[in-house]
């Protein structure tokens, strides 16, 4: 949770202080430091490079199933495309299992749909995960469904961001922040 959470203040950043997509969010874009705080890299590369390799950027993503289905038409990237990786890493962290590895020929989203489709939720966490917190159920449920919400194939039905945050937050709040400690680097109130 904590790192789901660090990455979703970090790309609400980008989106609402910046005004930046990420347009590459992948887990080899998350570094996280001594104390598990994450901080997303390689969010600026694309304002430096030509549009052919971005493009190629957005191919290799693709491959490793992080990549929002409407980027391989659009080749466009933006908020609602990098919410879409964002939910695939939030599967990744829950299930451990990495997106580019098709289980039962299906990316990583559709499979965790079909599981919950077939109400075989619990067979979709990592058993690690499920052997640290038993008693947070509600927690993984919780999260399992926003990850899904932001996976959608509806560019229009993800949530934004900052409301992603907000649900994380609401799920484990003793993890919700209102200060800049985080590796997010909000700015302070004036």
């Amino acid at each position: 949770m904590k790192i789901s959470i660090g990455v979703t203040r970090g790309l609400n950043y980008l989106h609402s202080q910046e005004n930046m997509v990420h347009g590459n969010l992948t887990s080899s874009n998350i570094l996280l430091d001594e104390q598990t705080n994450a901080h997303i890299t390689d969010f600026g590369l694309s304002r430096l490079m030509t549009n052919s390799a971005n493009t190629n950027i957005i191919a290799t993503a693709g491959n490793l199933g992080y990549n929002a289905p409407e980027l391989s038409k659009t080749k466009k990237p933006n908020t609602k495309t990098d919410v879409y990786s964002l939910g695939v890493i939030i599967l990744e962290l829950l299930t451990g299992k990495p997106p580019g590895e098709p289980t039962n020929g299906l990316d990583l989203p559709q499979w965790v749909a079909s599981i919950v489709k077939e109400e075989w939720t619990n067979e979709v966490f990592d058993l690690e995960l499920m052997r640290d917190t038993p008693a947070n159920s509600d927690e993984l449920l919780n999260t399992l469904k926003l990850a899904l919400h932001c996976v959608d194939p509806s560019p229009a039905a993800r949530p934004e961001a900052q409301q992603i945050l907000q649900q994380l937050e609401e799920i484990k709040p003793d993890l919700a922040t209102t200060s800049a400690d985080d590796g997010a680097k909000v700015p302070p109130a004036e």
